[in-house]
Order: C-alpha cells, then sequence, then structure tokens
C-alpha cells in the first residue's frame, strides 16, 4: 500500500520535507531559548519564516499556473522579492559568539544548521523555477536564469543585512527603497564595496548551487523531472 507522501507529486512532497526539515534549527533555536530562559536569538525563528516563504511562493505558483496565469505571475513575483532571505540566513552567523549561558557549540550547530537549511529552501524554489524556464527555452536559458537570479539574491542579501531593507519595504516603503536601489546603479564606482560584496556572495552561492549535481554524478540541475 502507498504511503500519503508517495502519492504526491514530487515537487509537493519535496515541498513538505524541506517545510519538516526546517523544523531542526526552529527546535534547537526554541529549546535555547527555554535552557537559557533568553530570547537573544527569538529573531532568529522570523527570519526562518522569512527565508521559507520562498519555496511557499514557487510552490503556489507552479501549482497554480495552470488554473491562473495572473496568480502564477504574482506568486513568481512575491518569490524573486522574498528569495533573498533564504541566503540571508547564511549572513546570521555574524552573531556568532561565545554567550556563556549554553556551550558555545551549540551555537555553532544551531547557526550552521540554519544556514543550510536557508541555502536549502533557496535552491529548491530556484530550481523549480530554472525547470520552468529549461522546458520552455532551453539548458542555456536556464543556466543564465539561474545564475542572474543568484546574483540579484545575493545583492537583495547586501541590502538587507547592511542597508536595513527587507522584502516588506517593496509594498510598504517602494519609493525610498526604489531611489537607493536606482543610486547604488547609477553611481557603481561609489558603491565598489556594495558591487564587492554581493559578488563575492555570488560566486559562493553559484558554488554551493552547482555542488549537489557535481556530488551525485548528475546533468547541472535545469533539466525538468
Amino acid at each position: 500500500m502507498k504511503t500519503i507522501t508517495s502519492r504526491l507529486h514530487p515537487r509537493t512532497r519535496q515541498f513538505l520535507l524541506l517545510t519538516l526539515a526546517a523544523g531542526l534549527p526552529a527546535g534547537l533555536i526554541l529549546f535555547r531559548m527555554h535552557y537559557t530562559g533568553s530570547i537573544v536569538f527569538g529573531f532568529l525563528l522570523w527570519n526562518l519564516f522569512l527565508a521559507w516563504l520562498p519555496l511557499l511562493f514557487a510552490w503556489f505558483a507552479l501549482r497554480i499556473a495552470p488554473k491562473s496565469c495572473l496568480l502564477a505571475l504574482l506568486s513568481a513575483a512575491a518569490w524573486l522579492a522574498f528569495l533573498p532571505n533564504a541566503p540571508y540566513l547564511i549572513t546570521d552567523i555574524a552573531h556568532l559568539r561565545p554567550m556563556g549561558d549554553i556551550p558555545h557549540f551549540y551555537d555553532v550547530v544551531m547557526f550552521f544548521s540554519l544556514a543550510l537549511t536557508g541555502l536549502a529552501l533557496g535552491f529548491a524554489s530556484l530550481a523549480w523555477m530554472q525547470k520552468v524556464v529549461w522546458a520552455k527555452l532551453g539548458v542555456w536559458p536556464a543556466r543564465a536564469f539561474a545564475a542572474s537570479i543568484i546574483a540579484m539574491a545575493s545583492f537583495g542579501v547586501y541590502i538587507g543585512r547592511f542597508l536595513r531593507w527587507n522584502s516588506w519595504d517593496i509594498i510598504t516603503n517602494p519609493g525610498p527603497l526604489f531611489l537607493e536601489i536606482a543610486r547604488i546603479v547609477h553611481h557603481p564606482l561609489a558603491h565598489r564595496s556594495i558591487w564587492a560584496h554581493a559578488a563575492l556572495l555570488t560566486l559562493a552561492l553559484l558554488f554551493a548551487y552547482g555542488l549537489p549535481p557535481l556530488l551525485s554524478h548528475q546533468a547541472p540541475s535545469g533539466k525538468p523531472s
């Protein structure tokens, strides 16, 4: 007798499994809060939720596409807007330091699992979208699409971490946000540090995105299942 998960669409099954996997860092954070009686890292739960949203938006966009093109496009736009929140979890390691209220190694594992989960959530949603592009346009446009999205996400991580903008500002405070982005783009030489940071993260994320197919001896991701 087939299990419930085996009867699900592979993408839905992956969505559910990744959602469950996000419970590990969430559990570690909650246990730390209970053990220490401190909510100093409570904000990580919110960051983890924001990192999960791109997976939700991508899953919904692909699921609703056959029924409503408009809803699919809106969901895809939301996916792109919130995608930087996934790799953003990597930068939360900047908060890692000996606290004295719990073994430092516990925090190391907690932040590592958080960063790994952020990569998994972001890369899974990107792979889904990349497969759509591959099916429509071919492998090289799909690869260019993935690289471009990773570059944009890396830029988004920078303006989130250092300039303190967030995805909600696209709706709640779009004017100042887009003016800031336009200023950075219009004067690239005056903002070399920003582009250097974004380029460095882009290279790291491209490397990480290419690792799974390399390790499994499969063709690069992008081929539709």
